[in-house]
């Protein structure tokens, strides 16, 4: 039942810690030149794991910011997860040879199935699949584009994936609380481990969930936090010790 993680997320834009709304890079709000600095402080916060995405790399279709992703990992004792612009397979030995722990595939993952199966049987629970919704359509390239692809479709395209990231893109960056009806209607169809991103605003918010998985929907695994955390709307260390007593209790 502990198996609920709060995941502090840094999205990185020209070598910076920025948020986005809605996936929108026009709408960007910068935080910190140093996202090491940023690293570090959510790992002293309590995080045991932390979300780094390549804003430009998941724009360009290629890695842009991966020397300061490699150096964030390097400069924390925790999991590390990583996406943007990752669509080849030795994009993905590099960050692993370089100890990230996930790595997380959207825009590939969705245009070439044989890419996703192949990176599952050579890298198995190390690979996430981010998905990412956007008036129930799956969101590609940076948001940029999209294709339909209904639930039951989903269900069958990503079964041999062991995590799935789920992002509601009209909620991210909107501290307006997450989709739970979505949530629900993902975690119930999908085999895989479920984290929440998007929209997460409040201690509430992520009570909820944990509420949810304790009552019928096991597999959510975890909640990604951005601009919560940086507006201070949620506090991560006293939100850490929280779920933890949350999990534990029987209630």
């Amino acid at each position: 039942m502990n198996d609920f993680e709060l995941i502090p997320a840094i999205d990185i834009l020209g070598g910076k810690c920025v948020r986005l709304t809605q996936g929108d890079y026009e709408q960007v709000e910068s935080f910190s030149d140093n996202p090491i600095d940023v690293a570090k402080k959510w790992i002293d916060s309590g995080a045991s794991r932390l979300h780094l995405v390549d804003l430009d790399g998941a724009k360009d279709g290629f890695p842009v910011n991966k020397d300061v992703i490699i150096k964030i990992s390097k400069s924390v004792n925790a999991k590390v997860e990583v996406g943007g612009g990752i669509r080849t397979v030795e994009s993905i030995k590099e960050y692993i040879n370089e100890g990230i722990s996930y790595i997380i595939l959207g825009t590939k993952a969705f245009q070439d199935k044989s890419f996703l199966d192949n990176s599952i049987n050579d890298f198995g629970s190390k690979i996430i699949v981010g998905l990412d919704l956007k008036n129930n359509k799956v969101a590609l390239s940076g948001w940029k584009n999209d294709i339909e692809m209904d639930l039951s479709t989903l269900k069958e395209y990503l079964s041999g994936v062991s995590e799935v990231i789920y992002t509601d893109i009209s909620k991210d960056g909107m501290l307006s609380g997450p989709n739970f009806k979505s949530v629900a209607e993902i975690s119930s169809t999908l085999k895989s481990k479920i984290i929440v991103s998007g929209g997460i605003a409040s201690i509430e918010n992520i009570s909820e969930l944990i509420n949810m998985k304790k009552k019928k929907h096991s597999n959510i695994s975890g909640v990604i936090l951005g601009k919560s955390l940086y507006k201070g709307t949620i506090e991560l260390k006293y939100a850490v010790e929280l779920a933890k007593k949350e999990l534990n209790s029987n209630s």
